[in-house]
């Protein structure tokens, strides 16, 4: 091999046509830039055409560079999909690094943003496709780092391909871009990138929602002068909306734009392929008939209400006016409604409201002031478009404070009415309940306030916060002992304190039961009350039809509310219906995109459904935010476990923070690794923690291959009603036992069989 030049200044055999290069012989030479030379050639051993691309001569004489390049390129040649060009050789010619890759003709994205734009209908799917690429690149490990259109080729069958994995993949590759950086370049780069931070998968989504961008209005969201101009830009700005460029873009997708090009990585898409799915349901949304921007419903955030009162005390009503607009609008299944994590994240923060509504992904927002002085109070609210900023709708509100929940629905209706939405139950409509609801009541306002603390507290879901709750809900009941949504929040966190093992298991759930019915005698127009009962039938109860029922009731009361629509998302899964399944999942987390719960749920059903990359990236989510989270470090275990990543999968399983939990994932975790004796002592721990983990340990056991263990602690799970019993015809870890005679049989008996 030819040894590098030390002063970098010896020149490179010039190529020309009919040159040899090992077996290949040059045809003739089709492109050249910053990052290297192309050459089309015939291979003479496989009688076919390749493009040779040769490392630049200001880069090739690095020996740094050379070995990563060569090693990374292979790694790169080990790709096939059908949307990646394929790399078949990495060599030299005369000390010059080379990699030989499929020969593709057609024109590049760049082309079509600049010369022949695309039809809006079409971009969602080649967009989606390069997503599937990227999918496949990132589950290797290797990451383009120049997702650029022209660096996306369409070849003559319309079938999109990703250029240049050879070169830009190589790991530490931020050498190579910045010696090579031109202005196009640059405009394509995430803002880790352009800040000179490590990168991961998600700066390649960043930079492929640019060439979404540049596809659907023909310039690049970032532009200006020079590069370090460009790079602030990308650091600091946010992109002008599609609409401002091109007409009849549906809202669908510049939400998926702006997720793409959000700064923080943790805010973007987490993996490719949940990328390329809501790329694909955009366009099926599009090419559903009529205009593209009817597809996608009106929508809304409602924010917090600033309390403009001058006693802070009073903070109570401002936070129950928000909460109330949010039921209230949550009931209409044509509004896109943003559930209440989500709303409450931005409570006392001075964040642009563009931003706020790219985050929570709503064409509008709703904010507003209260002022409290006596019994008279003062609502201003504002109706906002969240891409430019504008004033929809805005009026005062001066009332005796009589019925707050009058003035709710007053402003409920008005809202609604500004979005040509008719509001279930609202003046005017003809879409009121058949049964109408019992008149509400106005709480304590003490304990109005007290609720609203506890709900925030419970949807942590930790340890600490769960007790925290509770004691908030015993308050709240203590003040107003006739206020259903107390009694449902109390039924809600007694079941998943007793589900974790947090409590005494019957004594728990007899009392949650009690609470939740409590709740319907008092409001049966109540979701909240149906979802809780629902969990109860389900987890001590076992009778899942019947919860099933109560879910969908739920549903029905609140089609907007996240946390109904997860629930029900559940049980489908628990009945091997995932693609319904799935479709609500994802539901969820776009009603409430900041709710830890929702993504929770999200992963557990794509774990159940066999799709680890997806389940992995819903529980790194959910932990984010809300980090200790109960069992999510032993539920991404699995997934990690899953995906053939054990040390990463134990090192998750140590860190969860249920005892029970962490025994049994770190029994099957060792289990895997072949560490018997490991395995052994956390199965021993799982075991001191007594008979309430009996669903856990017959996992343990099943994954051992011990089948007439797991099988008795099946049973012994189902006479102690415990809640794990709901989930376990669909649980991975008892797949072992789905070919003995036994098994069918016991699901029949739980209620779980057909």
């Amino acid at each position: 091999m030819t040894q590098p030049d030390p002063d970098k200044t010896t020149p490179h055999a010039h190529l020309t046509d009919g040159s040899a290069v090992g077996h290949y012989r040059i045809v003739r030479k089709i492109g050249a830039g910053g990052m290297g030379e192309v050459y089309l050639a015939q291979d003479s051993r496989l009688n076919r055409r390749v493009a040779l691309k040769f490392l630049p001569p200001h880069l090739d004489q690095d020996a740094e560079i050379r070995a990563r390049f060569a090693r990374e390129a292979r790694a790169a040649a080990g790709l096939d999909h059908p949307n990646i060009v394929t790399v078949h050789e990495v060599g030299e010619f005369q000390g010059r690094p080379y990699f030989a890759m499929q020969y593709v003709q057609g024109n590049t994205f760049r082309h079509y943003c600049r010369e022949e734009p695309l039809d809006l209908a079409q971009i969602p799917d080649l967009v989606a496709q390069i997503a599937d690429g990227l999918a496949q690149a990132h589950a290797a490990g290797l990451i383009h780092r120049d997702i650029k259109s022209a660096n996306i080729i369409l070849d003559k069958d319309r079938r999109p391909r990703i250029l240049d994995f050879g070169l830009a993949a190589v790991q530490g590759g931020e050498m190579l871009t910045q010696v090579g950086t031109t202005l196009g370049t640059a405009a394509y780069m995430s803002p880790e990138q352009a800040r000179g931070r490590q990168v991961d998968h998600r700066s390649d989504l960043f930079s492929l929602g640019v060439v979404l961008y540049e596809l659907v209005t023909g310039r690049l969201p970032f532009e200006d002068e020079n590069v370090a101009a460009i790079l602030h830009k990308i650091a600091t700005t946010e992109p002008e909306p599609l609409a401002r460029y091109k007409t009849g873009v549906p809202q669908e997708l510049q939400r998926v734009v702006s997720r793409c090009l959000a700064k923080d990585p943790a805010e973007r898409y987490q993996t490719a392929a949940d990328l390329a799915a809501d790329l694909r349901r955009a366009g099926r949304s599009m090419a559903a008939g009529g205009s593209p921007r009817e597809a996608a419903p009106p929508s809304i955030a409602v924010l917090p209400f600033a309390n403009m009162s001058a006693d802070p005390e009073n903070e109570y009503f401002a936070d129950g006016l928000t909460e109330e607009l949010l039921n209230v609008l949550a009931k209409n299944a044509r509004l896109k409604v943003t559930g209440r994590t989500s709303s409450f994240a931005f409570k006392g923060k001075q964040e642009d409201l563009r931003g706020i509504g790219k985050k929570l992904g709503v064409a509008t927002l709703l904010e507003g002031s209260v002022r409290k002085a006596g019994n008279r109070v003062r609502i201003t609210a504002q109706l906002v478009n969240a891409d430019d900023g504008f004033h929809l709708w805005s009026e005062t509100f001066d009332r005796v404070l009589e019925d707050i929940f009058a003035i709710q629905d007053e402003i409920a209706g008005a809202v609604g009415e500004a979005l040509n939405v008719t509001l279930l139950g609202a003046s005017g409509g003809a879409e009121a309940p058949a049964a109408g609801p019992k008149a509400k009541r106005a709480p304590n306002p003490e304990a109005y306030d007290l609720v609203l603390r506890a709900n925030q507290s419970a949807q942590q879901m930790t340890p600490q916060s769960l007790a925290v709750a509770q004691g908030l809900f015993r308050k709240a009941l203590d003040v107003d002992p006739e206020y259903a949504p107390a009694w449902a929040g109390m039924s809600g966190v007694l079941t998943r304190l007793a589900g974790y093992g947090y409590a005494d298991h019957d004594a728990s759930f007899r009392e949650s039961k009690d609470c939740a019915e409590r709740a319907l005698a008092l409001d049966d127009t109540l979701p909240d009350a149906y979802e809780a009962l629902g969990w109860v039938l389900t987890a001590y109860g076992h009778d899942f039809r019947g919860a099933g029922d109560l879910f969908r009731k739920a549903v029905s009361l609140a089609p907007n509310n996240s946390a109904m629509v997860g629930s029900l998302a559940i049980h489908e899964a628990m009945f091997e219906r995932y693609d319904e399944a799935r479709r609500l999942a994802a539901r969820a987390v776009e009603l409430d995109p900041l709710d830890p719960e929702a993504h929770t749920a999200h992963g557990r059903i794509n774990y159940m459904a066999g799709r680890h990359e997806e389940a992995e990236s819903a529980f790194r989510r959910a932990l984010e935010l809300s980090p200790g989270m109960v069992p999510v470090h032993e539920l991404l275990g699995r997934a990690l476990l899953a995906r053939g990543r054990v040390e990463e999968a134990l090192a998750e399983t140590q860190k969860e923070g249920s005892a029970g939990y962490r025994s049994c994932g770190l029994g099957i975790v060792y289990q895997a690794m072949g560490r018997k004796e490991e395995s052994d002592a956390a199965l021993a721990a799982l075991l001191a923690q007594g008979e309430k983990w009996a669903v856990q340990i017959a996992m343990v056991h099943a994954m051992r291959g011990e089948r007439d263990q797991a099988f008795e602690w099946l049973e012994r799970g189902q006479a102690l009603r415990d809640a794990g019993i709901a989930h376990i015809r669909v649980h991975p870890m008892l797949r072992g036992l789905h070919g003995d005679p036994r098994w069918k049989p016991f699901l029949e008996k739980v209620g779980l069989g057909g």
